[in-house]
């Protein structure tokens, strides 16, 4: 019997079954030339999730995640601690709350003191800290919501957008806002594009197309805004691929981003091409300038040959919203951000305005109604205090003691960097597959330094900051030790933090990681 006597003697529902089955044979052979490796990690995701059905199976791993739940519990709650339940039936003395605070304070400053943790803290200069402290107490009443009676909150403001403007090359009608951090501005920026393009093209279904390695907060703001994400991948620098993000761009596309630098790499994506596609498509391009919005343009002051960083800001065309920390390089405290738009009617679209409601007509710029004019006393106070002369001085001493750390690694046998990173941060990998880079990690935390594990692929980095100047010699020592002394035994050293690291970034089954991770969110808001 031919095959075409087979088809034309087939019952519809059996032409039907065939149909959708030589289509799903076609769609996960395409799927897997496409990406072999990612398909491979699906399809075990998906075997080990169908085992952890079976009672036996899930029984032995439910019991092993409550372990290292409880074993996590315990390492990040405070020895001894008296847990406070409830209010207190008398309230305490001024004098026994800042004996407990400070306490608390004291044990926990030797953890960063020593300049020996990634990022976080990025001055730490004890009379740099006091000054702010001093501002923000002077202001901690104060809320930016009420103008009228708080006009200098209002001043403070408007100035840090102006000085963060007047560093990106901002010409005249670049206006911004300040927000709680790197988070919130760049929500804000997908939130102004999502409701701009709505206006602007009708488009009720959003995507934005952005790189694997941009921050994660881009994921959260499709979550909550309601918009399609799109991720492309790097190229062999580990920079975004703009042949890549063309083919992405559809009719509903908003907006293109770019990092200046990424997170995990340190790497400065080629913003001036990003922002060129967004032009020829009219769309939208957000530069990502959380971590390094108040460092590199002080690295383009030093005139060091060596700096190759590419045009990132607002003088390149197509480039109409960044997000700036000024809680990172801008060394201010904590919960302070800046977020930037072309053009007065983009930042509109950022706002929020209703004027129905019984308690008078509502408005805030950004997420928050209600926010600390403390904050952002403190933040314009560390921008005039610092000026141009100190961003320069430090950016100095942080281009300088990266660069050593950077030639240092590639001198490690068994090390090699991922991506040349031309930023303050410096991420490497096992170059040799019997050398566990989270086992290197351990080993440098047991010394008393806190790196930052990465995945994709697996790897470390060290966020060079003002706190590290001069520490290269110290830091290049410890991790040679430290690759040494996995090498030298390395079942002693694929306990603890290599073991969870290893198995978070190496099993397939993400819903496995995020119990994990939700579990982890549980324990840090529980009493």
């Amino acid at each position: 019997e031919s095959i075409q006597d087979r088809f034309n003697n087939a019952s519809s529902t059996q032409v039907a079954l065939g149909t959708l089955g030589a289509v799903g044979v076609a769609y996960v052979t395409a799927k897997f030339l496409s990406d072999p490796e990612g398909f491979k990690q699906r399809l075990l995701g998906s075997l080990i999730q169908a085992a952890r059905k079976v009672p036996g199976v899930a029984g032995a791993v439910n019991a092993e995640l409550e372990k290292t739940l409880t074993d996590l519990e315990a390492d990040l709650r405070i020895k001894d601690d008296d847990v406070i339940y409830s209010i207190p039936e008398e309230g305490w003395s001024h004098e026994k709350v800042l004996e407990v605070c400070r306490a608390l304070k004291e044990a926990e400053d030797g953890r960063w003191r020593g300049g020996k943790v990634s990022g976080v803290v990025y001055h730490g200069g004890d009379e740099h800290t006091k000054m702010q402290n001093d501002v923000y107490s002077l202001f901690s009443l104060t809320n930016p919501l009420h103008p009228d009676v708080f006009p200098s909150i209002r001043k403070f403001e408007s100035e840090i957008v102006s000085m963060a403007v007047n560093m990106m090359h901002g010409e005249e009608g670049v206006v911004g806002a300040t927000t709680s951090g790197g988070t919130e501005s760049i929500l804000m920026g997908c939130k102004a594009h999502r409701d701009f393009y709505r206006k602007k093209k009708g488009i009720t279904r959003p995507e934005m197309v952005i790189p694997v390695s941009a921050h994660a907060a881009f994921d959260k703001a499709a979550h909550y805004f309601g918009i399609k994400l799109v991720h492309t991948p790097l190229d062999k620098d580990f920079r975004a691929d703009v042949a890549a993000m063309r083919k992405a761009i559809t009719p509903n596309t908003i907006m293109v981003a770019g990092s200046a630098p990424s997170y995990a790499h340190g790497m400065v994506d080629p913003i001036p091409e990003i922002a060129a596609l967004a032009q020829e498509f009219d769309v939208g391009c957000h530069v990502d300038g959380c971590l390094g919005g108040f460092l590199l343009p002080w690295f383009n002051e030093l005139n060091e040959s060596s700096i190759k960083l590419p045009l990132f800001d607002f003088r390149v065309p197509g480039v109409t919203s960044m997000s700036a920390d000024t809680h990172k390089y801008g060394y201010s405290v904590k919960g302070s951000s800046v977020v930037l738009f072309r053009n007065r009617e983009l930042r509109e679209s950022m706002f929020f305005v209703t004027t129905e409601w019984p308690g008078g007509i509502y408005a805030s710029p950004t997420i928050g109604g209600s926010r600390p004019g403390g904050l952002i006393a403190a933040t314009w106070a560390s921008l005039v205090s610092v000026g141009r002369d100190g961003f320069i001085r430090n950016a100095r001493a942080i281009w300088e003691t990266k660069e050593a750390i950077k030639a240092g690694v590639q001198k490690i046998d068994g090390l090699k960097l991922v991506g040349d990173s031309h930023s303050m941060v410096v991420a490497f990998q096992s170059a040799d597959p019997k050398l566990n880079v989270f086992a290197v990690m351990q080993c440098m935390t047991d010394l008393g330094w806190s790196l930052n594990a990465l995945q994709k692929p697996n790897s470390v980095h060290i966020c060079v900051t003002y706190k590290h100047a001069g520490k290269q010699d110290a830091f290049l020592s410890d991790l040679q030790n430290s690759v040494n002394a996995v090498r030298s035994d390395p079942a002693k050293h694929t306990g603890g933090n290599a073991h969870v690291y290893g198995l978070a970034y190496g099993l397939p089954d993400r819903s496995t990681i995020r119990e994990i991770i939700v579990g982890f969110l549980e324990i840090c808001l529980k009493a």
